[in-house]
């Protein structure tokens, strides 16, 4: 009899039992994929887990639900005595179910006639407060699950507007590069940096860690010394030198210290003392020694990982050809013939001397910008390792940068200038005076510098100190006069004279100019390499 009425409560727990099921569900998947996302665990089967919990809490809580509720008679009775007003007859009946007397038999007919007339369906469904709530708590907290990232991202807003490093992080950057393009380091260098510095920036990128940044600083540190290491190969060179006692030993100690004064001086030597050599032989015999130093030399730098296309192996490669040329060249005219003249002697031998002594110097002239273009890379190693420091806090002031890139890696303190004859060392009367071969010191800081307003350039190293803001150079009266057609190392194109150099920036720029239609500015352009280079530059034509 009560049966129907059960069904209809049962059904009623069961879907009560399912909305707090799927709420727990819901709310279990949402937590465990706000979780995953906290983690930085974006994996699709992340979400496929997070989805699974849910499932598995969905599954236990309406079975505990189901089994904690089950419906009984004594519970329909009620609710049937409720609903039709049956004033407990129906509880009545099943309270003293199993029992017989007159009265509860009398009793139990009544409430059994008024039951059942009665439909089950008329029960309703009665569910709790929470049943509407908590599965709308339990959708918003799954949804919202998948926009963790962004919600913790919006909350980090303000925080990374008010502490973020990236502004003054890009603006320091752009200026170590600039100041790597001014320096007078190898092309092949300055590309290193510019993708060390490249690689910083990604790194450093919303990272306001100071800890963090310093470490990131100096692994970057590293890289340029290690980019150093490739480019710059006068220590495997000397070293492979000054391996074996030969006549290239002080040559190699001083390639070494890129000293290029006492690596001149070293070869000199060597080639002067074919001076000496008064005899076929005397020559054939002091070539071979020359030579065997030589190829242990380059055999030893290959084994130090130099490559052969290495300016500084190529060198001393080419140097080791053009002896084995001249010493075979001997060898082969006195055994060609058996009478050799006296005449034919001394000329064979004076010739050989020539030949040997331009070998040497065509070697010292090639080192020569090698050794000045390794020296500065070394320098400009060492500087933007200095100016990367400023990145580990760019809030601290960085206006010392400015004037520290105008002048480039042009100032040698106060050495002298490799390349230039124009080089002004400032005197006592404060007015320029002529370098010497290889350029004179230039205004650089620790130059010698007198009371006078004196300025100057000096070559390749020079040239920035007259240009500089040394104390002397500031506002002298002489014109800077651009220094000697000797010639400049320009990448891959070798070396090319000075005048060819600037004609070709100012046709380059006069060329940009006349595309425009502008002559004002074209005009503009000659005046300033008038004035830069007191339009005294001269050309290998005019041989000035």
């Amino acid at each position: 009899m009560l049966r129907g009425f059960k069904n209809r409560i049962r059904l009623e727990k069961v879907i009560q039992g399912l909305l707090y099921a799927v709420s727990a569900g819901l709310l279990s998947a949402g937590i465990a994929i706000c979780a995953f996302l906290l983690a930085e665990k974006t994996a699709w089967y992340f979400y496929l887990i997070g989805g699974a919990i849910g499932l598995v809490v969905l599954l236990v809580v309406f079975l505990i639900y189901f089994l904690t509720h089950r419906t009984t008679d004594k519970e329909a009775a009620k609710r049937i005595d409720s609903t039709f007003g049956l004033k407990e007859k129906a509880s009545t009946m099943v309270a003293f179910e199993g029992k017989e007397s007159l009265l509860i038999n009398k009793q139990r007919e009544d409430a059994k006639r008024n039951i059942q007339g009665k439909n089950p369906r008329k029960l309703g469904v009665k569910l709790t407060l929470l049943s509407l709530p908590l599965p709308l708590i339990g959708i918003g907290s799954f949804t919202t699950s998948f926009f963790t990232t962004d919600i913790v991202n919006a909350f980090k807003v303000t925080d990374v507007k008010e502490d973020n490093f990236d502004d003054e992080t890009d603006e320091i950057i752009d200026k170590i590069k600039d100041y790597i393009g001014k320096s007078q380091a190898s092309a092949a260098f300055k590309e290193k940096l510019y993708e060390i510095l490249e690689q910083l920036r990604a790194d450093l990128k919303g990272d306001t860690s100071i800890p963090s940044r310093q470490a990131k600083v100096d692994a970057a540190k590293e890289e340029v010394d290690i980019a150093l290491d490739e480019v710059n190969t006068k220590e495997e060179i000397g070293s492979a030198m000054t391996e074996e006692e030969s006549d290239f030993t002080v040559c190699g100690q001083a390639v070494q210290n890129a000293d290029v004064e006492a690596m001149k001086a070293a070869l000199e030597e060597i080639a002067n003392s074919v001076d000496d050599l008064v005899s076929p032989s005397g020559i054939i015999e002091q070539f071979d020694e020359w030579i065997a130093a030589l190829e242990a030399v380059l055999a030893k730098a290959e084994e130090e990982g130099v490559s052969p296309s290495d300016a500084n192996y190529k060198t001393f490669s080419d140097l080791l050809a053009k002896l084995k040329e001249i010493r075979d060249n001997v060898e082969n005219k006195i055994g060609a013939s058996q009478n050799v003249s006296q005449e034919m002697l001394v000329k064979l031998i004076r010739d050989s001397r020539e030949q040997a002594k331009k070998a040497f110097e065509e070697a010292i002239s090639n080192l020569t910008t090698d050794l000045n273009l390794e020296r500065a890379n070394d320098q400009l190693a060492e500087e933007v390792k200095k100016l990367m420091d400023q990145l580990v806090d760019p809030r601290t002031d960085s206006s010392d940068m400015e004037g520290e890139g105008e002048g480039g890696d042009n100032s040698q303190e106060g050495e002298e200038g490799d390349v230039g004859d124009e080089g002004n060392e400032e005197t006592e009367d404060g007015n320029g005076e002529e370098g010497g071969a290889e350029g004179g010191e230039g205004n650089s800081q620790d130059g010698n510098k007198g009371d006078g307003n004196g300025s100057g350039s000096g070559g390749q190293e020079g040239e920035g100190n007259g240009q500089g803001q040394g104390s002397g150079a500031g506002s002298g009266g002489a014109e800077t006069e651009y220094g000697s057609n000797d010639k400049v190392y320009t990448g891959e194109n070798g070396q090319t004279e000075y005048g060819d150099v600037i004609g070709d920036y100012q046709n380059d720029a006069s060329d940009d100019a006349k595309e425009t239609g502008d002559d004002d500015l074209e005009g503009a352009i000659g005046d300033y390499f008038d004035e830069l280079y007191g339009d005294k530059g001269g050309s290998k034509d005019d041989g000035e």
